[in-house]
């Protein structure tokens, strides 16, 4: 069970049943961060304080805490493929990254090769020269020398001749063992990129996996709510949009500017893995908020909740993001007058809430 589903028991102990088929739903009761209906399951959470559900069932009450705890592991679950989806974009670039290195040290190791034959060939040439010409030393110039000029300048050529057959040698052995090892660099690399394939592969398997599970999910909670009674389905949408009296604040910033621009999506429709400018799940709609301000929030709450710069709840200004739950597995944006404004569960349109509805692990400023 995630973090977000531990008050499941507070909520079904408050969903107090029955009085002539009239389930009292007491917020207070429930759990002392006020929340009723999908936030009761550890979601994210509507302050709704009360709410009278006129049922058949034998224990509606019962039936929306499953499916408020259904739907806050669907969130939960969601926000984990965001992340699970960057991390594999962060190692398909590594994968790519190494393999660009490996092909170049291996270009390297080639040229390093065709470098230390070609000094090779020119030692053997040398070699050649002086095994065909005989003794090649200064004695046999002196012997053969026609004058002291032409024994002058035979020195010199034995002199240039040795030189160069040194200075050959030497490149050759250079060359050879710089050859050698970048045919090791270019093995290192190799093995690295290839690691590196296996880790992007791996986490691609683990994303398909996982996001079958996640559909699996997002039928099972659209099928429940869909199938809700318009009582029942008042209880679970929670209170209205927006509290009565609340005053946006005044635009002083980027944070500001977002948050005006946020506001503007009150009342949209919750979708798993939406980043607008219809629909919304908790951390696209901040990621859409923010980019209409030309500023880049990452994808998932895991991720918003470790950028930026952290905030003390003293000091929470709006347009600051709410992170919620230990998991870091819902998000909202702090709106003003105590409240946060955010994208909660399927059913349950954008909207304002008491920003303590949900348990706070951390507020960020972008």
């Amino acid at each position: 069970m995630t973090p977000r589903a531990r008050p499941v028991a507070l909520i079904v102990a408050a969903l107090v049943v029955l009085s002539s088929g009239v389930v009292t739903v007491s917020a207070q009761t429930a759990d002392p961060t006020r929340v009723v209906g999908p936030a009761q399951a550890g979601g994210p959470g509507q302050s709704t304080a009360r709410a009278g559900v006129d049922s058949t069932d034998d224990a509606p009450g019962e039936d929306l805490a499953e499916l408020a705890r259904l739907s806050a592991e669907a969130g939960a679950l969601g926000e984990e493929l965001h992340l699970a989806r960057a991390e594999l974009e962060r190692a398909d670039a590594e994968r790519e990254r190494r393999e660009r290195e490996a092909g170049v040290a291996a270009g390297l190791a080639v040229v390093a090769d065709a470098g230390a034959s070609r000094d090779q060939s020119l030692v053997d040439r040398l070699a050649t020269v002086r095994y065909r010409g005989g003794d090649t030393g200064a004695t046999r110039a002196a012997v053969l020398a026609e004058s002291p000029r032409d024994l002058v300048d035979r020195l010199g050529t034995l002199q240039r001749l040795s030189g160069t057959t040194t200075s050959a040698l030497d490149a050759s052995r250079a060359a050879s063992a710089e050859a050698a090892r970048l045919r090791r660099d270019a093995d290192v690399a190799s093995e690295i990129a290839r690691a590196s394939a296996r880790d992007a592969q791996g986490r691609a398997d683990e994303l398909d996996r996982r996001s079958e599970e996640m559909r699996a999910r997002i039928d099972e909670v659209r099928r429940r709510v869909d199938a809700l009674s318009d009582a029942q389905r008042a209880v679970w949408a929670g209170g209205p949009l927006v509290p009565p009296g609340y005053v946006a604040p005044a635009v002083d910033g980027v944070n500001t500017a977002a948050l005006k621009v946020a506001l503007t999506r009150l009342g949209s429709p919750y979708s798993w893995g939406a980043t607008g400018a219809e629909e919304f799940d908790c951390s696209g709609l901040m990621v859409w908020a923010y980019a209409q301000e030309g500023k880049t929030l990452p994808r998932s709450s895991q991720a918003q909740a470790v950028s930026g710069a952290p905030v003390a709840m003293a000091d929470i200004q709006p347009g600051d993001l709410v992170i919620y739950y230990p998991g870091a597995t819902h998000v909202g944006m702090y709106a003003g007058d105590g409240l946060v404004l955010h994208a909660s569960t399927y059913g349950v349109p954008v909207k304002l809430d008491k920003v303590d509805a949900m348990p706070i692990s951390g507020i960020r400023r972008y």
